[in-house]
């Protein structure tokens, strides 16, 4: 792989496009069968998929944030909202793997100084996630053998 590389790492609008749309029609089907106006469990059940996903749109729309592929270590957007970037060295990358939730999946990278999370959905494919994947796991692996 040719370093540097650099990768946006920003919500993508499907995952916006979803919350929006998964609240909006909770509550809209609500109340039709109830035929009454949602409150409540019903309300707060539809309206939080909804402010998430305002809070990701305005994520994305004024905070630009890229995973970089440096020669000597990988900078990665993390805490809330992942707006905080983290320099993490490829020597102190101790093991790398895989999980997954139920709409993505989760590149997870343990070093010296903690777990980091690198989330396939604000990468902007799917073949981007798997260049980063199979980068992270040679370096893992090359860590090992030294």
């Amino acid at each position: 792989m040719n370093l540097p590389r650099e990768y946006s790492y920003n919500p993508r609008w499907q995952l916006i496009a979803f919350l929006f749309g998964a609240g909006s029609v909770w509550i809209a089907l609500l109340s039709l069968f109830c035929r009454c106006m949602p409150n409540g469990f019903i309300l707060w059940f539809g309206a939080l998929p909804i402010i998430t996903g305002i809070l990701l749109a305005v994520r994305r729309l004024s905070c630009n944030r890229y995973l970089r592929l440096d020669s000597d270590g990988l900078i990665l957007p993390t805490g809330f909202l992942r707006l905080r970037p983290a320099r993490i060295p490829y020597t102190s990358i101790d093991r790398v793997w895989q999980t997954s939730i139920p709409w993505m999946a989760v590149l997870c990278i343990a070093t010296k100084e903690g777990k980091f999370e690198v989330l396939s959905g604000m990468l902007p494919d799917t073949g981007s996630y798997l260049a980063v994947r199979e980068f992270l796991n040679w370096q893992a692996k090359n860590n090992l053998n030294n």
